[in-house]
């Protein structure tokens, strides 16, 4: 389960790695944590039970992060970046303490998914922007430690029963209420000329709508087959109300937009009702899950912050 605290903790990893990062190295050893750049500057901006971080140390990880903030809003951007790179580190000292260790594979394997999501090697946009893949590395093996960590620590000791379950099912009935639905498909052209064209080739026998969709739409789902999922009346902006009005397997004359001109499909309907408690009860107890771990590893986190000994300079963020 993906868990925004967590993504937003360990955002300076995470976002550099779910963008740049090199499909073709692999790890043969535990990364060494990064190491702060050789500079004049050694100002402190943190310690944590005597370590310090530097601000030579907080620049580097600050550009890796990829943040860029407005200059109104940069100190306000750093101070809060500051403020997780402490929690980041104080974590990664228990992680250690608790003797948590990551096994090389376990880092390959970790870079080898984000390789698959993207689908590309971005390792010629990394270097070119100065990002140094072992210290990205060193990132990664972070974050594997913190996430093995809150796992232990955090997430292993909630639990949701069935009764909760159920009493959420019960006091929320009116979430699972559904009104009727459609699920369609639309072709995005940028002019009335290309729609009608469109619309033409729609009515040849044998004409296959997601094929066209996926050929010659400009919305984000062509390449889905312009598949837009189920969605009710009024989710939608106005002009796709026209599907509630086509028999299954209609399709609707051209329909003008401020994104341009549709033609939609009508694939299949699904009338009003409830879900049952069986078929809502994994998405509760999912949600509810969530909602204690995040409860719970809140207070962690502070039980964790009065352990540590900490001193923060952030006036040194804005020499």
């Amino acid at each position: 389960m993906k868990n925004t605290r967590l993504t937003h903790l360990l955002a300076p990893a995470l976002l550099l790695g779910l963008v740049f990062f090199s499909c073709k190295k692999t790890a043969e050893e535990r990364p060494a944590p990064p190491q702060a750049p050789v500079s004049a500057d050694v100002r402190v901006v943190a310690t944590i039970n005597g370590e310090p971080i530097t601000l030579a140390e907080f620049q580097e990880r600050f550009a890796r992060s990829g943040l860029k903030p407005d200059r109104e809003v940069e100190f306000e951007v750093k101070r809060e970046y500051l403020n997780r790179l402490i929690d980041r580190t104080m974590m990664l000292r228990e992680a250690q303490r608790h003797r948590i260790k990551i096994a090389p594979p376990e880092i390959n394997h970790r870079i080898e998914a984000l390789c698959a999501e993207q689908g590309k090697d971005v390792k010629d946009i990394l270097a070119g922007l100065g990002l140094d893949f072992e210290k990205w590395k060193a990132d990664i093996w972070e974050d594997i430690m913190i996430e093995r960590l809150i796992a232990r620590e955090v997430n292993r000791h909630v639990t949701v029963t069935l009764a909760e379950v159920k009493r959420y099912y019960e006091a929320n009935r009116q979430e699972f209420d559904k009104p009727d639905q459609v699920r369609a498909r639309q072709i995005v052209v940028a002019t009335e000329q290309e729609a009608r064209k469109v619309r033409e080739q729609l009515q040849a026998p044998g004409a296959d709508f997601a094929r066209l969709a996926r050929q010659q739409s400009t919305a984000p789902e062509a390449a889905r087959g312009g598949d837009l999922g189920y969605f009710a009346m009024g989710e939608m902006p106005a002009e796709f109300n026209v599907v509630f009005g086509l028999p299954k397997g209609g399709i609707s004359g051209i329909v003008k937009s401020p994104y341009g001109y549709h033609i939609f499909k009508l694939e299949e309907t699904r009338q009003a009702g409830t879900t049952s408690l069986k078929n809502a009860s994994p998405g509760i107890a999912e949600r509810l899950r969530r909602d204690k771990e995040d409860a719970r590893y809140k207070q962690w986190l502070k039980g964790l912050r009065a352990r540590t000994k900490f001193e923060v300079n952030y006036q040194a963020l804005e020499r």
